[in-house]
Parts: C-alpha cells; sequence; structure tokens
C-alpha cells in the first residue's frame, strides 16, 4: 500500500472535527503523522471507536485514549444573536466556513455544517456563543456528514491560499510600482501630492498586524466611547444629578480606556509563537469547557469530593488562562471580589438553563417540560440581574443611561414578555401549528404585556 493511499484511508476514518485537539491543525495532517509512525489515540471526538478502527487498519494494538479531559461527543456552536457585535471573529476561526455573517451585523451558525469543533469559543469577545450536546438522531446524522466536513475544510484551505496569492501578487504589484517611481524620480521631478500618497501607502503597509490584547483593548475603548456618548445625550435632555454622576463614571472609564489603547498600541508587539499559541488557546478552551461541564453535572449542591475535583478543574483553568496570557502578553487578571464571583456563577447558571432550553428544544421535548425550562430560564436571568445590582459591575455598553432606578419586578416582567412573544412568533412560523397552544400563548403575551403595562410608571 503506497503512503499516500495509506493516508487517505486513515484519513477515512478519522471524524472530520478539524478542532485541533489532537495537536494538529485538522484531520489530514493528523492523518500524515499517524501513517508516520504517531500514536492513534489523540482524537477526543473520534473516542474509542476510531481508537479500535486505526488498530484493526494498522495491525497494531489498540491504546487507552490520550486526552485530560476525555472524549468529546458529538455537540454544536450556538451564537446568542442578540449579544452578537458582529466583529467576524468567529467566522475567521470556523475550519469548515459554518458561520455566516458581516462586520458588524449578527452571526448565526449553520447547524448542519457545524462540526462542534469548539474553536470559535475562545476568539469571541463578548462570550456569546454556547456548546451544545447533540441528542439522537443528530449526533448520529452530525458523524455520518464526515465527508461534507472534509469538503467544506478543504474548500476553505483552498480559498484562503487562493486569497493569500491574490494578496501577495497586489503586495509584489505595488512594490513594482514604488521601485518604478522611484526610477521615474531620478529623471524628473515627482509631484508632491503622489509622492505623499505614496508615503502614506508604504506606512500602511509597513504597519504591522495587531495583537490580540490590542484589538481587545480597542473594541473595550469603542464600547466605552459609545456609552460615553449615549449618556451625555440623556444628561443633555434630563440634566438630572443622576445622569451627571454616571455621565462622570463613564467619561472615566472611557479615559482609562483609551489610555490603555494608546499604551498597549505604542507599547512593541511581541513575536508570538502561533503554534504554541494555538495549543494554548486549544488547552484554555478544553479546560473551561471541563469545568463548566462539571459544574453542570454536579449540580448546586456538589458533595466534598465533587467540591475537590471542581478546585482541581478551576486551577487547571487558571493555569491554561495564565499560560495563554503569557504567550499573548495579556497581564493577568486580580483575582474576582466576591461579588464578581456571585455574578460569574450567575452568568454559568444562566448560560446552562440557556443551552438546556436549547437541547430540549432540539429533542422535541412536550410542552411540561419546556414549561418547567422556561420558568428556570426566567429564575436564572433574575438572579442574574440580582448579582449583577449586588456587585455593581456592568459592561460600558450595558450600563442604563436612563434616569430612573431599575425595578427588579418590571426587569421580570420584560423577561416573561421577551419569552412570550419568542413562543409567539416560534408557533406562527409553524405551518401546522396546534391551534390550542397558539391561542394560549397569545393569552400568555397578552397577559405578560398587560402586566407590564401595568407595573410601569407613565413617562
Amino acid at each position: 500500500m503506497s503512503q499516500a493511499s495509506l493516508i487517505q484511508r486513515i484519513d477515512a476514518l478519522l471524524p472530520q472535527t478539524q478542532c485541533g485537539k489532537c495537536g494538529h491543525p485538522g484531520c489530514k495532517p493528523y492523518a500524515e503523522g499517524i501513517a508516520q509512525g504517531e500514536a492513534i489515540n489523540k482524537c477526543p471526538p473520534g473516542g474509542t471507536a476510531t481508537i479500535i478502527a486505526l488498530a484493526d487498519l494498522l495491525s497494531v494494538q489498540p491504546l487507552p485514549l490520550e486526552a485530560p479531559n476525555g472524549p468529546v461527543p458529538p455537540q454544536i456552536a450556538f451564537i446568542r444573536e442578540a449579544e452578537c457585535i458582529g466583529c467576524t471573529k468567529c467566522i475567521q476561526a470556523c475550519p469548515v466556513d459554518a458561520i455566516v455573517g458581516a462586520a458588524k451585523q449578527m452571526h448565526t451558525v449553520i447547524t448542519d455544517e457545524c462540526t462542534g469543533c469548539e474553536l470559535c469559543v475562545v476568539p469571541c469577545p463578548v462570550d456569546c456563543i454556547d456548546i451544545l450536546p447533540l441528542a439522537e438522531p443528530a449526533a448520529s446524522a452530525q458523524r455520518h456528514r464526515a465527508d461534507q466536513f472534509r469538503q467544506r475544510f478543504e474548500f476553505r484551505n483552498t480559498r484562503l491560499a487562493r486569497e493569500e496569492a491574490r494578496r501577495q501578487a497586489e503586495r509584489e504589484a505595488r512594490a513594482a510600482r514604488a521601485a518604478q517611481a522611484q526610477q521615474s524620480s531620478a529623471a524628473a521631478p515627482t509631484d508632491a501630492v503622489q509622492a505623499a500618497i505614496e508615503r502614506v501607502k508604504a506606512q500602511k503597509a509597513a504597519t504591522p498586524s495587531l495583537s490580540d490584547q490590542q484589538k481587545r483593548l480597542k473594541i473595550e475603548a469603542a464600547m466605552a466611547q459609545v456609552a460615553l456618548k449615549k449618556a451625555e445625550a440623556q444628561y443633555e435632555v434630563y440634566g438630572t444629578s443622576d445622569l451627571l454622576a454616571q455621565v462622570t463614571e463613564l467619561r472615566a472609564a472611557n479615559d482609562q480606556a483609551q489610555a490603555a489603547l494608546k499604551a498597549a498600541m505604542q507599547a512593541p508587539t511581541p513575536q508570538v509563537d502561533e503554534a504554541a499559541l494555538k495549543q494554548a488557546k486549544i488547552a484554555a478552551a478544553m479546560s473551561r469547557a471541563q469545568l463548566s461541564k462539571a459544574e453542570k453535572a454536579f449540580g448546586e449542591s456538589p458533595t466534598a469530593e465533587q467540591q475537590a475535583q471542581l478546585a482541581e478543574l478551576r486551577d487547571a483553568v487558571d493555569q491554561a488562562q495564565q499560560r495563554l496570557d503569557g504567550l499573548q502578553g495579556t497581564p493577568t487578571a486580580p483575582a474576582a471580589s466576591e461579588g464578581e464571583a456571585r455574578l460569574k456563577q450567575a452568568k454559568i447558571a444562566l448560560a446552562s438553563r440557556r443551552a438546556e432550553l436549547k437541547s430540549a428544544e432540539l429533542r422535541g421535548a412536550d410542552e411540561a417540560q419546556l414549561a418547567t425550562l422556561h420558568q428556570a430560564l426566567v429564575d436564572a436571568e433574575a438572579a442574574l440581574h440580582a448579582a449583577e445590582d449586588a456587585s455593581g459591575k456592568q459592561p460600558p455598553n450595558l450600563q442604563r443611561i436612563d434616569k430612573r432606578p431599575v425595578d427588579p419586578a418590571v426587569r421580570a416582567m420584560k423577561t416573561e414578555l421577551a419569552y412570550a412573544r419568542a413562543d409567539v412568533s416560534k408557533l406562527e412560523r409553524q405551518a401546522e401549528a396546534d391551534p390550542a397552544a397558539l391561542a394560549q400563548a397569545r393569552e400568555r403575551l397578552a397577559k405578560a404585556e398587560r402586566a407590564l403595562a401595568e407595573q410601569s410608571p407613565s413617562p
């Protein structure tokens, strides 16, 4: 059997998630490594079944899976579209082009094309991407689309190579034009305007790309500036002392964000080992996912043994994040206060409730189960709002600029109204919706609207 044929047969046995958890940038490079003698037990998505299939093909003994976090079940990514800021970072990270969207526009995941590789989670600056487990028959259907994933991965690599070749050709053409302009300048005086244009183009070509820390600070500075402008506009209209204090606080936060961005832009960009950085990102994402799964499995009252396991997992997350921060040149964040810790736990609980509800909808759960999960999600929303009020910390773009204080009862009613509208919209889009269920959903929506109208004060 030729080497190329062996690589092709090995690649056909891999799950084609292109996740990089084996240490290679895709399934095909790992197949090439196995053909050259690398171990066959480094594929967490493939698990034991893939190890046994590879052992039969290569006539070697099966080995236990070499993965600190165990096998990875079939799963897909889900973008909470209301929280997406349109930064396109997840689109650039997806190895199979399964995310669609545009700059400053909402993104969404093409479910049938997603491999569940988790590579889109780390680059998201607002943490609006959830990884949801798949139940049968969706899990088996995803595994059967391995050839489709392989084809999309190869098409993406071909496209990226084509775009890089085009950019290289453009750079060479610009360099040739610049050289020609320099030669012509020896024989004739150069026009001052054209010379200035060429200098600007040369400066842009020589400008290095931004580091991850600089990009993050740039986004934070922009968000702080937008929040300040909104607050200043409200203060010009109402002119209250509360809004003045809020404008003062947001102005200080904006000045701090702009200063941090300026310092980061002036600092020299360190040389980063891209391979080590990618491995660190994967390790950090896998450790966070393992911690999240353990917290969901143990519930709100873990045993002493489970608490010890959670402590070990949190230490692993901290170590992986410190290593990633060290490679990126990002300073390690200070320890969180008690209020911040409660806020983080509330966010994790809310994400868990959303994932459970989405999974139940994918499984086709009955109305009673969905109603229970809806209520659990509403309770998690209320707990998050309470934690935000207690900690006093919210992202700059989420800071209230209303002159009236937040009423928890009104906030809960608004949450209920949003879910009621979503249920009505979902049923109305169904071709054969149950009239009784639709009528019940509309009654729930009308009740939520009346309750909010009675509770909210007149403007």
